[in-house]
């Protein structure tokens, strides 16, 4: 082999290593690269675990606050309805201890139309007290105030009206007398119409009979 071959082969070979060199160079390279990515690839699986762990803890919380202001609204509209409530029964018997006071004043007119007057003169005042009577009138049903006038004869309403006493009649829980009307205001009772009412009469033959009954049951303990 001559000079020149062998100098040919020794260059190539010279040649080859350093590609060679080169090439495990760039490999190195390369796989320091794919090892940065890789890691950059890990750093970005946590962040993105991270964030979406933020993001189901914020997206709780969104719900959490939209609870809390659902619960507040209601509770809001809640209170909001019952001023209201409060407010319209405050309006409603705002009056209700001055229109009580009204009361014994009427008393006072009902008492006087009882008896009629023999003088002219007071006649004359009469109608002028009768005209002021129904003045009253009008403004308290203007005030949303209802009189409880009973007839004689009507059934004893306890919701409405006060039994001051009985008396025998035919039959019972019957108006047999009416002392004062009673007054109310909306569904609130002013005060209830005071009454006498009936107490049926128990016949002779019962009473012999609850007599003679009651003797039987004395003669019995006795004969014990």
């Amino acid at each position: 082999m001559s000079d020149e071959n062998v100098k040919n082969e020794t260059l190539e070979e010279e040649k080859t290593k350093k590609e060679l060199k080169q090439e495990k160079k760039e490999e190195k390279k390369a796989l320091k690269k794919v090892d940065e990515l890789e890691k950059e690839v890990s750093d970005l699986k946590e962040k993105n675990k991270e964030y979406q762990s933020k993001f189901e803890l914020a997206d709780k919380e969104k719900d959490d606050w939209k609870n809390k202001y659902y619960e507040a609204y209601a509770n809001l509209s809640n209170t909001r309805r019952q001023v209201e409530k409060e407010g319209d029964e405050f309006k409603k018997y705002a009056n209700k201890s001055l229109l009580t006071e009204f009361i014994p004043v009427l008393d006072s007119f009902d008492m006087a139309f009882k008896t009629e007057p023999k003088d002219p003169a007071i006649k004359n005042y009469l109608v002028g007290f009768k005209m002021i009577h129904s003045k009253l009138l009008e403004f308290l049903a203007k005030m949303n105030v209802e009189v409880i006038s009973p007839n004689i004869g009507d059934d004893y309403d306890p919701h409405k009206m006060e039994a001051l006493s009985t008396v025998e009649g035919d039959e019972d829980n019957k108006v047999a007398e009416v002392y004062y009307k009673g007054y109310k205001l909306h569904d609130s009772l002013l005060r209830a119409s005071s009454v006498v009412i009936t107490k049926k009469k128990v016949s002779s033959s019962n009473e012999n009979q609850t007599s003679s009954s009651k003797d039987d049951e004395t003669n019995k303990v006795e004969n014990k």
